[in-house]
């Protein structure tokens, strides 16, 4: 159709672009004036573009004008086709915003800048501006900025998601940006340079396939224009980077071969023409100059890291003489040469941060950078490498030596050991340093010097704590000196145990009676000596560390000492010391130790240091007080093994004074250095967790300071991991306050409400999915809706803790539903999950809502556009699944088979693994809730005969991994935590239940999926064992998948996990009632949103079934009976001999015979 305005009374009304006719209606901002038509003209180079003048600006004052194009209003244009200057001030006014230190200011910027985001021309004004000198370098630096996130955020095109940057957009900014990057400076260039990678991961090399040749013919055309050349090695780092974290691929190498051909060589000619003005005759003495040759030699030595990080490129192998003696020399530069760089550097400005250094001086970035390039080729091409190991470690040994204890010197020291370390690790090199001499030395002149707390390292521990845990605790990726002392101190351990271990016990022996010795001689002298317990703590925990996981800590170790005796000797005296500002780092070493090791401690020891926490969090030290909540949140988290539900090892007994603990973690909450601490708040929430009812006499307390909290934050986001577990511990709040008194939501919707209106109404989005998830919760809070409950009479376990029907959910709820369902909150990754998880519980609790605002259609709406997106298909059948069990038969039934073309188009047009296993999910469920028959019958009503090719494609080939493998509502980036017996890490695997297999999600699935496929094989004569049943060839092969998902067991646990699933099913104890969500460990990821403790189970919809495998052998027995002489011999003749034999184990259990 071609393009064609509408005009009534010389206004423009509408717009047909599109070939399908889509309509636009063009009104101004304020909707209330309608643009009027000046004059319009189509667009010579496409005609659906239709270029309009209008009266009335969108965004200024007097004449304007915009392309029109496939429906969107682009970005005005004068009628030179050049940037409309009102718009660009506008814009730029906007970005100046985004600065201001007010709120509310900011946050009208940004919002406004989201939303003009995907309107063509955005991305190119942003360039525009700038560039344009005569603007402020903070609006500058700020388009830049945000240039580069929305190139970061849109450019990858996804497979479900709009394309925000038109072709022409993208093509021009690939045309202009090297030309930017190049004419910027500083930070622009770099947030540039940044943006040409990003665009270089996805377009590079095949649709950008003149970017690498751009680069290096302006490389080799601008010649002594060093700020260029940095500009161009920058960007080139920028794209070659993340070839150091890539997967390996056919792809990739394909990517690295292109690249190593075209750039290899000029950037090697480059690194040896550099070197000339460096050593040698022709060296020069222009500080300032040198300052740029070493800021390229840095991003030279970055790229060839980049570049031969996957493999040995064959050009390298050829020239590896060259670039050795390249890295030795630049290793070996003579101090006049540094000082003269280094001082250089400063008088000249050169910024630390431009690339990442952490302090160092410039000459000691590039040596760090050298000593990682000679670390990989001694880790990854040994053999190659050997010619010039030797003389490389001699060279990294002397500079250890003789360099200096400073804080510009600690990631140079810290490179350098780790590449020591690298070396040290590979059998082929251990003649280097197998010699007790040589070891001596390196224990004392390298090791035990790097290893002590420096006067840096103390200034961090007082004044940025936060730092210093993230260095001490968590394991950075910096290589900081003392962790990379520890590195080499393990490496050393497992080449020459013996004799490393035997050095080290003498020093370890000596450092403690000197801190002993110290504090028998009074308080002075043990203050003065602190740092000797400091540095035998440390070197304890490297040598006697071996096996390691993030959920128990070390779990193995050397023989160096007893870990529970060196506890019970050296670190209980100092943690059961009531003065706990006295030596606030060794009281924070020891705190570590206990975290360390808690997997090899006393079960008897874990409940006693639980009961000391509280004393710590009092401790005025952030990180002290901090490594308390850490070692409480770690041991609440540790489970016993052998049982047949994650049963704790610390239950809420143990816990002495549980309103001591939760009173202690609210006022270290309040300290002004932790009012946003992640660890207080996690430990805050599993302590809760633990407590369960014990913690309800402080809910008085902790609601007040949690609602109180959460209008401070949202004022005034700046740590979404913390306001992540603060979402965490209100929704866990609401579950036990109203657990013991259903009536108690009342008081958390007066308190909260407000707080959730102002985030909606100020559109804070980073809020929205917590919101709705805590909403659902709130929800939940109220009863079953009555079809739920007619449908599940008798069924529901826990009738007891079922709040009064007839306390309905407050009208709040029902206002708020029509905004909840507006699309454009449904476009959003981050929000669409907890959504569904909304409308879940709108449908399971306040039905009425739903139906008295007449948004059932509405609802399936929602289920037909996520089910035919890749990444939220998985949520379409939360909302289905809701919608069959809560809408009345007769007003779902009409939509039914619509329901299924909109699977079946899915599945016709993309096929993915997740989609399978959640479609076979669901219709287990929906034969539960509907029953094998009404499946059969609504799918072939759709097309005859097509359930046998679902049957074939889908049920059949994932029952197994269905049954088997838990698919819920924890993200997979959330892994709940493996078992430990304190005292007893050595377990092994065959005797101890992977969480995973024991958490009530597999569990479930587990029962349920494989309930509703044997009623699938049992209950309908359309799909049986008898010869001319219309889906009889289908039948054996069902009871195989089915046989062998019982098998594998819950979470593919075996036999062990089905035995324990069965006795947990079956128990007459009441378990925790967090099972699964309390020994989950909570990441706080801010990208997933997803709280577990705002997940929800799905009313059981098969209670009966305690054993499935008994389940599955009872129904063919009934089957049998109904049809004589067709199971048994249908089942011998089609199962294999293993899945035969697993299916008569099942039977013989049940006492059941097939005939």
């Amino acid at each position: 159709m071609p393009p064609q305005v509408i005009v009534e009374n010389n206004v423009v009304m509408s717009l047909h672009i599109h070939p399908k006719a889509l309509r636009s209606r063009l009104s101004c901002h304020r909707d209330s004036e309608p643009l009027g038509l000046t004059s319009s003209c189509h667009d010579p180079l496409d005609p659906r573009r239709l270029f309009v003048v209008c009266r009335g600006s969108l965004l200024g004052e007097g004449y304007s004008c915009c392309w029109v194009h496939k429906g969107f209003l682009v970005l005005p244009l004068n009628h030179n086709h050049t940037m409309d200057p009102s718009y660009t001030n506008d814009l730029a006014l906007k970005l100046e915003k985004t600065l201001s230190p007010v709120l509310e200011e900011r946050r009208k910027a940004e919002n406004f800048l989201k939303s003009v985001e995907k309107q063509p021309g955005y991305s190119v004004y942003l360039l525009f501006i700038l560039q344009d000198s005569s603007r402020p370098m903070a609006v500058r630096l700020s388009a830049a900025i945000t240039l580069k996130n929305f190139i970061k955020n849109h450019w990858k095109l996804e497979a479900d998601a709009d394309n925000l940057i038109p072709d022409a957009d993208r093509n021009h900014l690939k045309a202009q940006l090297i030309n930017a990057m190049l004419t910027s400076t500083g930070s622009i260039q770099h947030q540039l340079s940044e943006a040409i990678g990003l665009i270089g991961r996805e377009d590079f090399p095949s649709r950008w396939p003149d970017l690498l040749p751009d680069i290096i013919q302006r490389m080799a055309q601008l010649g002594a224009d060093m700020d260029t050349v940095q500009g161009l090695l920058y960007t080139a780092h920028s794209l070659f980077k993340r070839y150091r974290h890539e997967m390996r691929s056919n792809e990739l190498f394909s990517e690295m071969k292109l690249v190593i051909q075209q750039f290899a060589e000029p950037l090697t000619t480059l690194a040896t023409n550099l070197m000339n003005f460096v050593v040698g005759p022709n060296r020069i003495n222009d500080g300032p100059r040198l300052v740029n040759i070493f800021r390229a030699l840095l991003f030279i030595c970055k790229i060839f890291l980049s570049l031969n990080c996957q493999d040995l490129p064959e050009f390298f192998e050829d020239n590896m003489a060259q670039w050795m003696q390249i890295f030795r020399e630049l290793l070996r530069l003579d101090p006049q040469m540094t000082e003269l760089v280094n001082t250089a550097a400063v008088t000249v400005g050169y910024a630390d941060e431009d690339c990442g250094s952490g302090g160092s001086s410039l000459v000691e970035q590039v040596k760090s950078q050298v000593c990682d390039n000679i670390g990989l080729y001694a880790t990854k091409y040994a053999s190659d490498f050997t010619p010039y190991l030797a003389e490389f470690v001699k060279d990294v040994w002397e500079m250890l030596i003789t360099t200096k204890v400073e804080p510009k010197y600690d990631m140079l020291i810290g490179n350098a050991l780790e590449f020591l370390s690298s070396v040290v690790s590979r059998p082929q090199h251990k003649q280097l340093f197998e010699s007790p001499e040589t070891l001596q030395k390196l224990c004392e002149l390298i090791i035990l010097p790097n290893i002590q707390l420096s006067s840096s390292d103390e200034e961090l521990f007082e004044d940025n704590p936060e730092e210093y845990i993230r260095h001490d605790l968590e394991g950075s990726d910096a290589h900081t000196r003392r962790k990379s002392a520890c590195n080499l101190v393990c490496a050393l351990c497992e080449a020459f145990e013996g004799p490393v271990i035997s050095n080290f016990a003498t020093y370890i022996t000596h450092l403690l009676s000197q801190y002993e010795a110290a504090v028998a001689a009074g308080n002075a002298s043990a203050i003065s000596s602190w740092g000797a317990k400091d540095s035998a703590l440390l070197l304890v925990t490297s040598l006697a560390s071996r096996g390691k996981t993030e959920k128990l800590g070390v779990t193995s170790s050397s023989e160096l000492v007893n870990i529970p005796t060196f506890f019970e000797s050296h670190v209980l005296p100092e943690l059961q010391n009531p003065a706990v500002d006295q030596l606030p780092v060794i009281k924070a070493d020891c705190l570590r130790y206990a975290i360390t090791f808690r997997g090899l401690l006393p079960s008897a020891t874990i409940p006693v240091l639980v009961n000391l926490v509280p004393n710590f969090l009092a401790a005025n030290s952030p990180v002290v007080h901090n490594y308390a909540a850490v070692l409480l949140e770690k041991l609440l988290l540790m489970t016993l093994p052998d049982q047949p539900i994650l049963t704790p090892l610390v239950s809420k007994m143990d816990i002495s004074a549980p309103d001591l603990l939760i009173q202690r973690l609210l006022e270290t909450l309040s300290r002004q250095c932790s009012l946003e601490s992640v660890y207080l708040m996690r430990a805050l929430l599993r302590a809760c967790a633990c407590l369960e009812d014990r913690c309800l006499p402080s809910m008085n307390i902790l609601v007040p300071h949690l609602v109180n909290r959460l209008g401070q934050v949202v004022k005034n986001p700046t740590k979404p991991q913390f306001n992540h577990f603060l979402f965490e511990v209100i929704c866990l709040s609401v579950k036990l306050t109203c657990a013991a008194d259903c009536g108690s939501i009342v008081h958390f919707e007066a308190a909260l409400f407000p707080v959730f209106q102002e985030i909606l109404q100020n559109d804070i989005t980073e809020f929205f999915p917590y919101v709705f998830q805590l909403l659902a919760v709130m929800l939940e809070q109220y009863s079953l809706c009555e079809s739920v409950l007619a449908l599940h009479s008798g069924r529901l376990k826990n009738g007891s803790n079922v709040p009064n029907a007839n306390v309905r959910p407050a009208p709040p709820y029902t206002a708020l539903l029509p905004r909840l369902m507006t699309p454009s909150l449904w476009e959003t990754g981050g929000t669409v999950a907890p959504l569904a998880r909304l409308m879940q519980a709108y449908l399971l609790h306040n039905l009425e809502a739903v139906l008295s605002l007449n948004k059932v259609e509405a609802m399936l709406g929602i289920f037909q556009r996520l089910i035919a997106s890749r990444t939220n298909d998985v949520h379409a059948f939360t909302v289905l699944t809701a919608l069959l069990l809560s809408v009345p038969r007769q007003l779902i039934q009409p939509f039914l088979s619509q329901v299924f073309i909109c699977i079946f188009q899915r599945l016709q047009s993309a096929k993915t693994e997740k989609f399978l296993r959640c479609l076979t999910h669901f219709l287990a469920n929906f034969v539960l809730i509907f029953s094998a028959n009404d499946l059969i019958l609504i799918t072939d009503s759709v097309q005859d005969r097509i359930f046998g090719r679902i049957l074939e494609k889908v049920i059949i080939p994932y029952a197994e991994t269905a049954i088997s493998s838990p698919f819920g509502l924890i993200n997979p980036t959330q892994v709940l935590t493996t078992h430990c017996n304190a005292g007893d890490a050595h377990a092994t695997k065959t005797n101890i239940l992977s969480s995973v297999s024991m958490s009530h999600l597999a569990r479930n699935s587990w029962r349920t999926v494989s309930a509703g496929l044997v009623n699938l094989c049992t209950d309908t004569d359309q799909l049986s064992p008898v010869v001319g049943a219309k889906y009889h060839s289908f039948w054996a092969p069902l009871v195989n998948a089915v046989v062998s998902g019982l098998t594998a067991g819950p979470g593919k646990g075996g036999v062990m996990a089905s035995e324990a699933a069965v006795v947990a099913e079956s128990s007459t104890v009441s378990p925790t009632k967090f099972g699964d969500e309390r020994f989950t460990d909570v990441t706080g990821d801010s990208t997933s949103y997803s709280l577990i403790f705002a997940s929800y189970r799905l009313p059981d919809l098969c209670p009966e079934v305690t054993d499935p495998r008994s389940y599955l052998s009872t129904k063919l027995g009934a089957l049998s009976a109904r049809v004589p002489g067709k199971v048994g011999a249908v089942l011998t003749s089609a199962l294999n001999q293993e899945a035969l034999g697993n299916l008569q184990t099942f039977l013989n259990q049940s006492m059941v015979q097939l005939s």
